[in-house]
């Protein structure tokens, strides 16, 4: 369960059906044509970020949260689930040392 792939919200922008259509039939292709395939799948995957980062407010900052405390714990919960079983624990371990701070915070401010 630790190798199973967790698309990203960054991900889902990139990828288009027809990519995906690309991806599934490449390891069908004799060598030579994965590699052009292969190379041209990245090609328009780049473009696509290309675009998506040329309009005015790009669409991969969905992340609405303007706090950077909240902003920072909620980005460590999300990687926490792709993570594997290892970097839970010290993911979990920094999260635990955010609430202990923000405990502290509430009590002697």
């Amino acid at each position: 369960m630790d190798n199973e792939y967790k698309p990203t919200a960054f991900d889902t922008q990139i990828q288009t059906h027809e990519l995906q259509m690309m991806k599934t039939i490449l390891p069908y292709m004799e060598w030579r044509q994965q590699k052009t395939l292969a190379v041209l799948i990245k090609y328009m995957e780049l473009q696509k970020t290309s675009q998506i980062f040329s309009s005015a407010t790009p669409s991969v900052s969905m992340c609405e949260i303007t706090d950077p405390h909240e902003k920072m714990l909620q980005m460590l919960s999300d990687l926490s689930e792709i993570s594997n079983e290892h970097e839970k624990e010290n993911i979990d371990m920094i999260l635990n040392m955010f609430q202990m701070m923000s405990t502290y915070e509430v009590f002697f401010s």
